[in-house]
């Protein structure tokens, strides 16, 4: 991993770039506002996977569970609006990741939203002490026309070498 080594120190507790490897599935992802108001972007329910790597490399994709499929059957085609709403009810991205103190710093490479690709994006992290839980929070951006910090909450699916020796 960039930044930092994934080996797993049998002496020690496991680092925070060791707790995080591993798979995640999405639990819930809150917009919230500076006024307090909270969106839930892919709806109360969503969809997603996070995936970090020993060798440093991150994938993550987010959506809303209830997505209709696009008629035609054409995976680039089909009627324009339900492609938009595809793309309004997805987000997905992935590069590589490295630690920053308590954040994790995602360099993104290929992104459906096109405008992070070259971009870092910082997430602060905190992983329950059990491991089973991680947070990240996104400081504000814009997203839905309002300027909003990001809550993501994910639940662990796969262990990474961390959780092997006890973390």
């Amino acid at each position: 991993m960039s930044g930092s080594s994934a080996k797993v120190d049998l002496g020690g507790a496991p680092s925070l770039g060791e707790r995080l490897l591993g798979t995640w599935a999405l639990r819930t992802w809150e917009s919230i506002a500076d006024d307090g108001s909270v969106l839930q972007p892919m709806g109360p329910d969503p969809v997603g996977v996070l995936v970090y790597t020993a060798d440093g490399t991150m994938i993550t994709t987010m959506g809303r569970r209830d997505r209709p499929p696009i008629g035609g059957g054409d995976i680039l085609g089909g009627p324009v609006q339900e492609r938009l709403a595809a793309l309004e009810s997805f987000v997905a991205y992935a590069g590589t990741f490295r630690l920053g103190g308590a954040d994790v710093v995602h360099t993104v490479t290929m992104s459906l939203f096109p405008n992070w690709v070259g971009t870092q994006q910082r997430r602060h992290v905190h992983i329950s002490d059990d491991g089973h839980v991680l947070t990240l929070d996104a400081d504000p951006f814009v997203l839905r026309g309002r300027l909003a910090g990001q809550h993501v909450v994910w639940d662990r699916v796969t262990d990474g070498p961390a959780a092997a020796v006890g973390g």
